[in-house]
């Protein structure tokens, strides 16, 4: 697969993501919180966003026929 059809098939399942969801993926990959934080910063349990993470991350990477990295979120240094 193309670099470019794989960038165009995430990016039509990413707009697919609702932004509840996509939020979640934001404070987690993006600004680098953890679970328990992006959890708290939103208002739900931890399982919630676990769950999220797991279930969309699922979805995406079956769209875009990746394997699923081994690895955790980064985290911010303090």
């Amino acid at each position: 697969m193309t670099k470019t059809l794989l960038r165009r098939r995430l990016m039509m399942a990413w707009s697919r993501v609702p932004a509840r969801e996509r939020q979640i993926f934001a404070l987690l990959y993006f600004e680098g919180l953890t679970t328990v934080e992006a959890a708290r910063a939103l208002g739900c349990p931890v399982r919630e966003v676990e769950k999220t993470v797991e279930q969309r991350l699922s979805k995406l990477l079956a769209v875009t026929r990746i394997r699923r990295p081994a690895r955790e979120p980064r985290r911010k240094a303090a």
